[in-house]
Parts: structure tokens; C-alpha cells; sequence
């Protein structure tokens, strides 16, 4: 029995291995034979995601970055990849991608970062960050930053580097520009005054000082121009690095005279500094100028850049900078420059002319009443004791001249530069005032430009400026460089007209100052024009009477005498 129900059981059990299994359809089945990719394709897409990714944090790290140092870029470059990354300290800096010497790069860097080190530039400012790595890049840029705030740096470390590599690898991608330019200029840097200039050399031989082959510059002047124009013509010499150079006196070397003009096919790279006042077009003379050139006909400053630019290769790298760069700036900067970084630094303003304004620079207006009361204002800031140097500056030369006489009689340590002076007169003033030999130094607008007077801790404004340009320009002589400074602007009831600009311009710099200020009216038309303002005299009415009337007589008497002769 038992065998017979082991029998029937066996033949009941269910044979699962042979059942199939009923599975329901899957509907991504028919897809999935698509999407299969071999290994090596998944591993390459994960990785181009990851540094997709990647480059989008860094670039929102490097945007940040920005931001917390106060670098803005226009519209059109905040999303242009191909803009370089600022550069947080001068050891950053590297070899662009079209620089294939390698050899030659790191060389040079370590003699430019020493030579940085020793004019004791710690770290880059904002305007260098952004300009150097751009202009490296053989990029054309516009670059506004405060005054004090490094602009020259931001040109001449780039310059020193675009024209030290071989010809070959700079013309390489430029067939149609190959030749012999050992001979020739390499880099051109203009600037609006002479003394503007001269700075300009100083700074690149001494950033220059100690590279390999050594840095051949030169300020072009009266007495070195028919040299230089005759061995570019000639091409008897081993060239120029770089040269500075005021506008008018390099478009004299550019006229055809006995066969000496100046070669300017050779150039990298072309710089205006002081943009603003370069692209100006109401005037063009620099008073040294066009006292040497004897020309009766003096162009216009943007003329004169017109000309220049004509006869500067089409492939040359341009910048342009200053410290206040308004719309018709932009726009003309527009047809020199092309697909250029628009670099700007400090506050960030719809006023352009304020956005120059150093934030370094403690300012305030001070009331004096009539004209007379400017001087005792002066005496009084004296008497309470300033800590030099300290500048001053007037309306005009004869106003400097006054003001200086005045002082001088007070046992003041001051000294006055203006347009009257001789080039050397001016030169040895601005030497006295560097060596700390001069105490006080009194000067027009010819000194409101770009000099760099290191440590100046006040500036005054004897005479209210008529534009708010020329007054950020005068109060950047001071807090340059990190310092601090102070800038004290002298008003009369004569200056209420341009009273409402120049309050704006310290309203938004971070400035407490009255609501009147901001809403006082001038009167229509008198936009820029200079204030007539009474002589600066502290002669005594009753001597004055005295020496009229001494005047008086003398022309009388010469009168008697010569209708007596005619008798």
C-alpha cells in the first residue's frame, strides 16, 4: 500500500521547474535596447557633466571674487567665457595660451614681480586684477578706475611683457605684419602733459630695470626727436621697447621732414592715458608743447589721437584708462578699440565722474564769504598746523603766482608750478616737491592729471573747479596708494553756480552734505566757464590809494614833459 500511495503521490507533485513562469511584458523593454551604451561612452558623458558643472561653480566663484573686490564688467563681457580670470596676486599671473616660448615667460616674470616687490606693491589693486591678464591676453580694454588706484601698473606690467617676446611668435598669426620690427617701436604710450610723461618713463624703467636684453624707452622731447625719427628712418638702431610720448609733439615727428619720420608699423601695443582728456575735443595743447613746436595751428587733443592711430597697425593691442570716463568717452572709444574688456573699479554709480572719486579721501567744503577771505582761510589751516605736503590749486597762472608771493612772505616752504614756468623751472619744482624740500605746492590744472606725488596728505581747492571731472582728478593728488587723505574745497558766494555739481559728486562718494547744496540752481550758460574772480592782494587800501596816486602823478608829469618838447 505503501509503495502504491508513494506511486500515486509522486505523480501528483507539481514539477515547478518545468512550469513556466508567466512574467508581465515590460514596457521599457523595446526602449532599453537603445539607450544601452558601451562603458567608455557613459564614463565620458558623466565626466563632461562633471566638468560642465565644475566650470560653472568656478565661474561663479570667479564672479563672486569680483564682486567682493569691486571689479564690474558691462553688460556685454559678464558673459563672454572667453574674458580672463582676475588674478588675486602678481605670482598668478601666466603665460597666455599663445605664448608657446614658455622659456621666456618665467624669466621675465620673476624680474617683474621683483621689481613690483620693490616699489613695495604688496598685492594687485582691483583695475590691475582685471586689466593685466586681459591685456596679456592681446585683448583691447577700457578701464575706469578712482584715482591713486594703480592704472598705470594696470598698462605697463602687460606692456613690458608684449614687447619682450620674439617677433616670430607675436606675428605668427599676423603674416601680412612680418618683417624686420627689431628696429622699430614696439609699445607707445601717450599721456596729455609732459610731466604725466615723464612719470610714465620713470615707472616703466624702473619696472623694466634688470630684463634680459635690458629695456630701451624713451620720453620723446624737443631735444631727442630728430634722433629718434632719424634711426627709426633709418634703422640704425636696435629700436624702442616702448615709447612715451604727449600727443602733439609725436604728430610733429609723423610729418615728412628730409626723410626723417617716425615708423610707427611696428607697434603692439598702443595706451592712452587720461582717456578722457586725450579724446577731448575742445583743446590739444600741452603748453611746453606748443611752445617747441612753433606750429601756429595747434589740432585738438582727439585730432591729434586721429593721426596718431592712422599710422599705428590695425593688429596692435589698444587700451585706454583714466579715472573718469563719461558717455561720449564710450562712445568714441567704440571706433578705436575692438571687442574690448570694459573694465570698471570703486563705486558703482550711473555718476561716472563720481566713480572716480577715491574712497581714501576725507572731503569738505568750506564757506570763505567773498574773495578776500580765501587767503586768511589758507593762513588759517597753516596756523593750526598741516602735515606736508600739501597742494594747492588755482584757476590760472597768474592766480599761482599771486598766491605763491603771499605765501612765500609767510616763511612758507612752497613753490609754484603752471603753463608761464620753463620745462625746467617745472621739472625742478616737481623734483623739490618729491625730495620733501617743498612743503607747499601751488599749481593749476596742469598738475591735476595723473601725477603721482606719493604721501600728499591735503589738497586744497583755492578756487572752486568749474567741472566735476577736474575736481575728482585735483582731490586724487592725495590718498594715493592706500594712504589716507584730505581734500578741503574753498566756495564764495561768486561759486554757487558750479556749487550743485561738485556736492553731487561728494553726496554720492559717501559725503554728508547739506540739502541746499544739492539743490542750489546755477544760472543757465554758464556751464565750465571760469568764474572772474578779484586778484589776490593784501596790500592795504590806504597804500594802495598811495601808489595809484604816485602813479598818477608819474604819468602826468611825463605828459607835461613831452607837450613841453612839443612846444
Amino acid at each position: 500500500m505503501d509503495e502504491l500511495f508513494n506511486m500515486l503521490s509522486s505523480s501528483a507533485r507539481i514539477d515547478k521547474s518545468k512550469r513556466k513562469k508567466k512574467n508581465k511584458p515590460d514596457p521599457t523593454a523595446a526602449k532599453s535596447t537603445d539607450a544601452i551604451l558601451p562603458i567608455k561612452d557613459v564614463v565620458s558623458e558623466k565626466k563632461n557633466h562633471s566638468e560642465s558643472k565644475l566650470k560653472h561653480i568656478q565661474k561663479e566663484q570667479i564672479n563672486a571674487f569680483r564682486n567682493r573686490v569691486g571689479i564690474h564688467l558691462s553688460q556685454s563681457n559678464k558673459h563672454d567665457a572667453t574674458i580672463p580670470d582676475p588674478i588675486s596676486a602678481f605670482d598668478e599671473l601666466e603665460s597666455p595660451s599663445w605664448w608657446n616660448e614658455k622659456n621666456s615667460f618665467q624669466p621675465l616674470k620673476s624680474v617683474l614681480v621683483r621689481n613690483i616687490e620693490s616699489g613695495k606693491w604688496i598685492n594687485p589693486t582691483p583695475i590691475q586684477m582685471q586689466a593685466i591678464p586681459s591685456l596679456l591676453n592681446r585683448r583691447d580694454v577700457l578701464g575706469c578706475a578712482p584715482t591713486g588706484s594703480g592704472k598705470s601698473g594696470a598698462f605697463i606690467i602687460p606692456t613690458l611683457f608684449l614687447t619682450s617676446i620674439s617677433d616670430a611668435l607675436f606675428y605668427k598669426k599676423n603674416a601680412a605684419e612680418k618683417g624686420d620690427h627689431t628696429q622699430k617701436i614696439r609699445a607707445l604710450l601717450l599721456a596729455p602733459s609732459r610731466e604725466l610723461a615723464s612719470q610714465l618713463h620713470r615707472e616703466v624703467e624702473r619696472l623694466g630695470e634688470g630684463k634680459v636684453g635690458g629695456i630701451r624707452s624713451a620720453l620723446l622731447s624737443k631735444s631727442n626727436a630728430a634722433t629718434i625719427c632719424a634711426n627709426s628712418a633709418a634703422g640704425k638702431s636696435k629700436g624702442l621697447d616702448v615709447l612715451i610720448s604727449t600727443p602733439l609733439r609725436l604728430v610733429e615727428c609723423l610729418k615728412e621732414e628730409d626723410g626723417r619720420k617716425l615708423d610707427l608699423g611696428s607697434v603692439r601695443v598702443v595706451v592712452l592715458d587720461e582717456a578722457d582728456r586725450l579724446l577731448d575735443a575742445s583743446d590739444g595743447k600741452d603748453a611746453n608743447d606748443k611752445k617747441a613746436s612753433g606750429s601756429s595751428h595747434v589740432k585738438t587733443f582727439l585730432e591729434q589721437i586721429d593721426t596718431i592711430l592712422s599710422h599705428v597697425p590695425s593688429t596692435a593691442v589698444r587700451a585706454l584708462f583714466s579715472a573718469t570716463i563719461g558717455s561720449s568717452v564710450r562712445h568714441l572709444a567704440e571706433s578705436i578699440l575692438r571687442n574690448q574688456v570694459d573694465i570698471s573699479t570703486g563705486i558703482k554709480s550711473g555718476n561716472s565722474t563720481a566713480a572716480g572719486v577715491n574712497d581714501n579721501v576725507f572731503q569738505s567744503l568750506m564757506f570763505v564769504g567773498k574773495e578776500e577771505g580765501k587767503l586768511l582761510a589758507i593762513r588759517q589751516i597753516i596756523a593750526k598746523g598741516i602735515t606736508p605736503p600739501v597742494i594747492i590749486f588755482m584757476q590760472s597762472k597768474e592766480r599761482a603766482q599771486a598766491l605763491y608771493l603771499e605765501l612765500m612772505y609767510d616763511n612758507v616752504h612752497v613753490d609754484v608750478i603752471h603753463a608761464g614756468k620753463s620745462q625746467a623751472a617745472r621739472d625742478a619744482a616737481v623734483a623739490r616737491f618729491r625730495k620733501g624740500e617743498t612743503w607747499v605746492l601751488i599749481c593749476t590744472d596742469l598738475c591735476a592729471r595723473g601725477l603721482d606725488f606719493k604721501a600728499v596728505n591735503m589738497v586744497i581747492n583755492y578756487d572752486l573747479p568749474t567741472s566735476g571731472v577736474t575736481y575728482v582728478h585735483r582731490i586724487g593728488r592725495c590718498g594715493r596708494g592706500g594712504r589716507k587723505g584730505e581734500a578741503i574745497t574753498l566756495f564764495t558766494e561768486q561759486d554757487f553756480d558750479h556749487l550743485r555739481n561738485i556736492a553731487n559728486i561728494m553726496k554720492i562718494s559717501g559725503c554728508d552734505v547739506p540739502a541746499w547744496m544739492l539743490s542750489v540752481k546755477g544760472k543757465k550758460g554758464n556751464k565750465n566757464k571760469p568764474v572772474k574772480r578779484k586778484t589776490i592782494d593784501t596790500t592795504p587800501s590806504y597804500d594802495k590809494k598811495k601808489r595809484n596816486k604816485r602813479k598818477q602823478c608819474k604819468q602826468a608829469s611825463k605828459k607835461r614833459r613831452v607837450a613841453g618838447n612839443n612846444e
